[in-house]
């Protein structure tokens, strides 16, 4: 079974950093005023101050011993960890190359590809979405010899007229990224997607395409946390999943959020969405969301009365944005298939979409 300690991959680290970079020691005073805090993670920048070398970190200037190699403008990402002398920034990539030192190297080479085989998976998120359509789950579920797995599963399946930002919430925290950090921190968490498909496994007789799927669905979600821990690793966010109902087909989604700038600027977030169903056709839609709270919208539809409906729909989704505080500024809704993206370009920080 992968976890997030266990999917803790990272890319090559860069020997510059590795060899130049020093932790850096900060009076209580001066992480006061910096607003310093344990275990945060902040980015300094080197400048070149009356032919010294400064780190500037939130506007204030700090010592910089470790100058070889270093040039103004560069910039290093630190971790702030306390001390009995005060706070100390310790750079990340020395941080993580120490963890590399005391972690259990794989076992065997199985493991190693089992790894690959996760970190390069062709479209991921199909499998789910087949499976979760109502039809087709409550059909392996009468598979299961145990009653109360299938009731469990059953749950899980929400209904799509009483969705509230709370039911997404509880839909992402069971999606099965989170469910060994639950477990290493000892915390209850909601009911773990993962899980529940590897006690499937185990508790029905499926044969054939079902049990290969189900194996399917775990890849899927093992693939989802390898990326989402890649993109936490370069300061991003990542999280994707899939949302079941109970009356419609499942809502593939995505919330994707950029690093934080040098200066502190705050990224914008991303949600994508997707689904199918004979009902509406195949339907994307991508949302933007600022930190003023403004939302760009760009819907595809591939049928054409879903799209006059969606149009139909502009004012009350306005309204209903309203009651969150947000604002609808662009929404732009096309009678046309999503354009495609390779794969290998949609990872957080890899795409920059120019269509919309």
């Amino acid at each position: 079974m992968l976890g997030p300690e266990q999917l803790n991959i990272t890319p090559r680290l860069s020997p510059l950093v590795l060899e130049s970079s020093a932790a850096v020691a900060v009076s209580e005073k001066v992480a006061r005023e910096i607003g310093l805090a344990d275990n945060q993670v902040v980015r300094g920048v080197i400048a070149a101050r009356g032919g010294l070398m400064k780190l500037l970190i939130n506007g204030q200037e700090l010592g910089w011993a470790s100058t070889k190699k270093f040039k103004p403008g560069d910039s290093i990402d630190f971790r702030v960890r306390t001390t009995i002398n005060g706070k100390t920034l310790l750079p990340i990539s020395v941080e993580l190359a120490k963890s590399l030192k005391t972690a259990k190297p794989l076992g065997n080479s199985g493991e190693s590809s089992r790894l690959l085989s996760l970190l390069y998976r062709p479209g991921s998120g199909a499998t789910q979405s087949e499976f979760f359509k109502p039809s087709m789950v409550n059909e392996i579920l009468k598979q299961s010899i145990d009653p109360n797995l299938s009731q469990t599963i059953a749950q899980i399946m929400y209904k799509m007229r009483g969705i509230s930002p709370n039911t997404v919430r509880d839909a992402l925290l069971g999606s099965g990224l989170f469910g060994e950090f639950s477990l290493k921190a000892q915390v209850s968490g909601p009911l773990d997607l993962k899980q529940m498909m590897r006690k499937l496994l185990l508790a029905s007789k499926p044969d054939g395409p079902a049990a290969g799927n189900i194996e399917k669905i775990v890849d899927e979600i093992e693939g989802r946390q390898l990326e989402a821990l890649q993109a936490q690793q370069k300061q991003e966010l990542s999280y994707h999943f899939v949302m079941p109902f109970v009356d419609a087909n499942p809502v593939e989604i995505h919330f994707q959020r950029g690093a934080i700038g040098i200066d502190g600027e705050l990224p914008s977030w991303v949600i994508n969405l997707h689904t199918e169903s004979d009902e509406i056709g195949e339907l994307w839609l991508k949302t933007t969301v600022t930190t003023d709270l403004d939302i760009g919208m760009t819907l595809w539809a591939d049928s054409i009365d879903t799209a006059e409906k969606a149009r139909e729909a502009t004012g009350s989704l306005e309204k209903a944005l309203g009651e969150f505080g947000l604002k609808l500024t662009k929404l732009t809704i096309l009678n046309a298939v999503r354009p495609l993206v390779d794969t290998g370009f949609s990872a957080p920080g890899h795409f920059l979409d120019i269509k919309t």
